[in-house]
């Protein structure tokens, strides 16, 4: 009799045992799944749209900017061979307005210390890339500010601005550019506009 109570235990035990990992497991499955899955959340909308007033950012690609040490490209070849950043600006026909300003910056701008450089390039063009509106260098950002782009860009009532904004680091087949290793960059678009 002490024998087979001995052994239900044991088979109520390993029961237990086997049913407890099972769940583990499958939690831990779930979890992994959740942490490692990207849904997208509106797929009629591929990008993040910000509002200031009455008019509309869309972002395109991607809100957030990168950039870190990479190949260096020939400024004559930024257009082919650098990465660069869509959005648009909106002026919906039911504003109130008839016009509006905006000014467009970069904003959260994290930089390392030499990527203040002025080998370390922007370009801000209109969206096919046939006219250059504003360019610069970080040689003069500073982590925490606001970095301007342009300013004072008006825009009227149900017209839709679109932009590319380009970041490279910029060939000098003089210079020794060593110093633009290991760097990096990040920023968000932002503007503010006033009707």
């Amino acid at each position: 009799m002490e024998l087979a109570d001995n052994t239900k235990k044991r088979i109520i035990l390993g029961s237990l045992i086997i049913v407890m990992s099972i769940i583990i497991i499958g939690m831990s499955i779930s979890y992994a799944y959740y942490v490692n899955t990207v849904n997208e959340v509106n797929p009629t909308s591929q990008g993040t749209t910000f509002t200031s007033g009455e008019l509309t950012m869309n972002i395109t690609t991607s809100q957030n900017i990168s950039a870190d040490a990479a190949s260096l490209i020939d400024d004559a070849d930024v257009l082919t061979e650098a990465d660069y950043t869509a959005f648009s600006i909106v002026m919906p026909s039911s504003s109130d307005a008839d016009t509006a300003t905006y000014q467009l910056y970069l904003t959260e701008l994290t930089i390392t210390d030499n990527f203040k450089s002025a080998d370390v390039k922007w370009a801000l063009y209109n969206a096919d890339a046939t006219s250059q509106i504003a360019s610069g260098n970080f040689l003069n950002a500073t982590t925490g500010t606001n970095f301007p782009l342009v300013d004072n860009i008006t825009i009227t009532n149900g017209e839709t601005t679109a932009y590319r904004l380009y970041i490279w680091l910029s060939n000098d087949p003089i210079e020794n550019q060593t110093d633009l290793l290991n760097g990096s960059l990040s920023a968000k678009v932002g503007f503010t506009a006033t009707t």
